[in-house]
């Protein structure tokens, strides 16, 4: 099971930095979640929240640092406007394209679609924080050739893990720091956990 840092080591250090980023390598992380905004001004920065007009790290920032030592997972952001969704989606993928180890996740459909649509083989994931009903979400995920399902915590089930890998899926949960509630996870079959504090989260 991947170790992922939450924004970083964000229980640790100042979330979505360079700090709380090298915090999560110390840490032994396999990978670690971050979220990107596209600014007005065209930039990709780095922001759990809408991002200040003088927000200065940038996703290419982000991807120098942990190339080599980390998986990047980049979480896109948008607020209230499908267009932006998708015009981040497109952005993204094209910033992506000759990374190896990053990935886009995304509430957005609408992101991941145009994702796909600017650059095919960037791996994508859908994050939800609800309880569909699983067939159809497997579906529209195989439909949408996606990667990885990421549901909250609180909405995983052995059996949503098992028909995931069924159909050729990853399932990496957020947010856990409960060490036993990790163990759990890991004994379901989860393929990664995001954790504040990613040293409680068992790799093996």
């Amino acid at each position: 099971m991947r170790r992922i840092g939450h924004r970083g080591a964000k229980g640790h250090v100042a979330e979505n930095t360079i700090a709380s980023f090298q915090k999560a390598f110390e840490l032994g992380c396999d990978e670690v979640e971050t979220d990107v905004w596209l600014t007005p001004e065209g930039r990709l920065v780095i922001s759990h929240d809408a991002p200040p007009a003088d927000a200065k790290l940038t996703l290419s920032e982000v991807l120098d640092f942990c190339r080599g030592k980390m998986a990047v997972n980049v979480e896109l952001k948008a607020e209230a406007s499908e267009s932006r969704a998708r015009d981040t989606g497109a952005r993204v993928a094209a910033a992506l394209r000759d990374e190896k180890d990053a990935y886009v996740s995304s509430f957005w459909w609408s992101a991941l679609e145009a994702a796909r649509n600017a650059v095919p083989p960037v791996r994508r994931a859908f994050l939800f924080s609800d309880a569909p009903e699983r067939e159809a979400l497997i579906q529209s995920a195989r439909g949408l050739r996606l990667w990885a399902l990421h549901p909250n915590r609180a909405y995983v089930t052995p059996e949503l893990v098992r028909d995931a890998h069924a159909a050729g899926l990853r399932v990496n949960v957020w947010t856990v720091n409960d060490p036993a509630e990790a163990t759990r996870l890991r004994e379901w079959g989860v393929d990664g956990v995001m954790s504040d504090y990613p040293e409680r989260v068992p790799k093996e």
